[in-house]
């Protein structure tokens, strides 16, 4: 009886301990009663007290559980972070997998977050225990408050036991972030992906507010930079004004890139031509305003352009002038995409051979740039694409003499290009910064590093494309303007946004408000001078999730957005009569116009004009007289303002000009000639007040500078 009793005793130890506890049966419940799921199996332990004696941490983290009442769980863990690393995977929490999963078996992982005593940030990931891979990976703030994430995801592989781990990357500042409730459910395939709940709150990104304080500045700063007055004066042939005359000013075009990444073979006569997706590019209103650029997203990459990715060479050059042809400007991705995955295989094949490399690399340099119907037909280079992370050709040449770090070959492709091509603008593109939201360490300052480089090589880089696919969190509209105002004060160089899309977990709506907060800092940036989506069209999107057209070519909420700003809320268009001075004013978007004049006299004058700066426009009774400068516009920029050690100068236009710098008495204390675009002066004549003048064909343009003690 006593061994019986002994036994007994065991099996009844064993189901307590088996048993799920009072959270994971409430979970499982509310899960069954509010979305009406069927009983999933757990991925890892039944109860909170298992998980918390099961999961891991690592790096310079102080990790305590502690039991709390009052929530639907009743244990949390306190992390504390004692110190930033260079990388957010430094430091971290998380919990292996007990029981199998089974590839594109369907699961739910559930957790609460809080941050303690300030603000929080983290990545969320589940992934693969050895190699890393992801399966699900977020970054976004904690909020103080407790939140419940439930994340669905489908498996991508087979995972043994111990072979899956989900958790947090910790590392990015100094922080305390409390979790509880980490659990995982498998529903195998008793349900579809869809069926399972999803709330991430990611509605409350870094800026959201209606009455957030950025929305006014940037209401200012497209006024600013974005418009300008254009005057229509009509005269008759003695030159005497002549009022009540009839004014229509219509807006055809901007001048601030607005476009997409194309599929080159489904317009223009491709071997997949599509007639609506042609027809979007063109008409995206009904009212025939369509895209003004375009980048190819995959015909002028290397490979894609030598292996005929999506057609021939000649059906790639057609569709560039196609595009010419309907005012469309063309940008080149990619010149040189410096991982051996993308690159030709024979290039990895030569590995180290310096003088093979610089063979295939200026022959592609030029034929890109002599190839009929692609020469002259583009706008500008990407010439190197996502050299952060693509470190082959670097890595391969490092050591050789006079490539200490292999990055030296880097200036010598934009001179290659320069040579090749002297009016080509010139990008480095990267998705190192805003697509993850990413304003420091790691990346971000490789990035900085490598374009510093380049520039300090005397390359006179035109523009910085960044690469905006928004995650499941979408990128703080703070964090967006820190990250343009960074690159802008440092390199003074141009921004495009490159690369936008947004991810899957972002709701429709949700995606609509974000990229008119998203759009509005962009065109709002002094920096900026475009934004590109990354496709437009689910049909042909990487994601099969574009920000504009569903599969069957309804118009998402996020495509109405973008149509309602660009040509209704960012578009000109008006009329009236002269006044006593034969005048009519109006502020318009800078862009193409045409003007149509009614004078009364059953003539009918029309031309177009191009308003970049304030204009005043001539038009004489029967006769166009001229389109000349109301006032002087300015052919530079300076900053930073107020400046300590270094004034940086970009040039406006291409021309050659003098730059002088006055002092208020009128000394001249600096004087240089400019023929690159950009310029770094030291100041290293004192402090005060300056005007720096620029003096182009005769022309002068003055900016006043105040310089402060270094």
């Amino acid at each position: 009886m006593k061994f019986l009793f002994k036994i007994l005793s065991f099996s009844l130890l064993h189901f307590a301990l088996s048993a799920q506890d009072n959270y994971h049966n409430n979970l499982q419940s509310e899960l069954q009663t509010n979305y009406g799921l069927p009983v999933g199996s757990w991925v890892f332990n039944n109860t909170e007290i298992a998980n918390l004696n099961s999961d891991y941490s690592y790096g310079d983290i102080t990790v305590m559980n502690v039991a709390t009442s009052g929530q639907d769980f009743s244990e949390k863990v306190n992390i504390i972070v004692n110190s930033v690393g260079s990388n957010p995977w430094e430091a971290g929490y998380g919990i292996r997998n007990i029981e199998p999963i089974n590839a594109n078996d369907h699961c739910l992982l559930v957790i609460w977050l809080r941050a303690v005593d300030g603000p929080g940030k983290i990545s969320l990931f589940v992934e693969n225990a050895t190699t890393y891979d992801k399966e699900v990976f977020f970054t976004f703030e904690v909020s103080p408050e407790w939140r419940q994430y439930l994340v669905p995801f489908d498996a991508d592989i087979d995972y043994a036991p111990d072979a899956l781990a989900a958790g947090l990357q910790l590392s990015f500042f100094e922080q305390t972030i409390e979790t509880a409730g980490i659990t995982m459910l498998n529903y195998g395939s008793t349900v579809n992906l869809d069926d399972l709940p999803s709330n991430i709150n990611n509605d409350q990104y870094g800026g959201h507010e209606a009455d957030a304080p950025w929305r006014d500045e940037a209401v200012a700063r497209i006024e600013q930079f974005r418009k300008a007055d254009l005057t229509v004066r009509v005269e008759d042939t003695d030159g005497m004004p002549i009022p009540n005359a009839s004014v229509e000013v219509e807006m055809l075009q901007h001048d601030f890139a607005f476009g997409t990444a194309v599929v080159s073979n489904r317009f223009g006569g491709g071997n997949n031509q599509n007639p609506t997706y042609e027809s979007k590019i063109l008409d995206l209103d009904g009212n025939g305003h369509g895209f003004n650029w375009v980048v190819f997203e995959n015909s002028m990459k290397w490979n894609g352009w030598e292996q005929n990715w999506l057609g021939t060479k000649e059906e790639t050059a057609a569709a560039t002038q196609w595009l010419v042809d309907h005012n469309i400007k063309v940008r080149g991705h990619t010149l040189c995409w410096p991982g051996w995955s993308n690159l030709p295989s024979d290039l990895e094949a030569n590995a180290g051979d310096l003088d093979y490399f610089k063979n295939r690399m200026y022959a592609h340099i030029d034929e890109m740039t002599t190839y009929p119907g692609i020469a002259g037909n583009i706008e500008e280079w990407d010439v190197l694409n996502e050299i952060t992370t693509n470190r082959d050709i670097e890595y391969s040449l490092q050591g050789l003499s006079g490539y200490p770090t292999g990055r030296e070959i880097y200036p010598e492709i934009f001179e290659k290009l320069a040579l090749a091509d002297p009016t080509m603008k010139t990008y480095i593109n990267d998705y190192a910064t805003i697509s993850g939201g990413i304003t420091s360490g790691g990346s971000y300052d490789l990035k900085k590093e490598f374009i510093q480089e380049i520039v300090d090589a005397g390359v006179a880089l035109d523009g910085i494309g960044f690469q905006s696919h928004i995650g499941g969190f979408p990128t703080s509209i703070y964090d967006v303007e820190s990250i343009l105002d960074d690159f802008y004060a440092t390199f003074g160089t141009t921004a495009k946004i490159t690369e936008y899309d947004i991810n899957e977990n972002v709701n429709d709506e949700l995606a609509a408000t974000y990229l008119r907060d998203f759009l509005t800092m962009t065109f709002s940036h002094e920096s900026t001078d475009g934004f590109l989506m990354w496709g437009f069209w689910d049909g042909a999107h990487w994601k099969s999730n574009a920000p504009m057209f569903n599969q069957d070519w309804t118009i998402k909420p996020s495509g109405q957005t973008f149509v309602d700003m660009v040509f209704d809320e960012w578009w000109t268009t008006g009329n009236g009569t002269t006044d006593t001075n034969g005048e009519y004013t109006i502020r318009g978007f800078k862009g193409d116009y045409k003007i149509t004049v009614d004078c009364g006299n059953g003539e009918i004058l029309v031309d177009t004009v191009e308003l970049l700066d304030d204009q005043l426009f001539v038009k004489v009774d029967g006769d166009l007289v001229a389109a000349i400068a109301k006032t002087e516009a300015s052919t530079f920029s300076v900053f930073p303002n107020p400046a300590r050690d270094i004034l940086n100068i970009q040039k406006l236009n291409a021309k050659n000009g003098l730059i002088q710098i006055f002092d208020m008495t009128g000394t001249q204390v600096f004087s240089t000639q400019m023929r690159s675009n950009n310029l770094a002066i030291p100041l290293d004549f004192g402090t005060g007040v300056f005007e720096v003048m620029l003096t182009v064909d005769g022309v002068p343009s003055v900016h006043r500078v105040v310089v402060l003690e270094n």
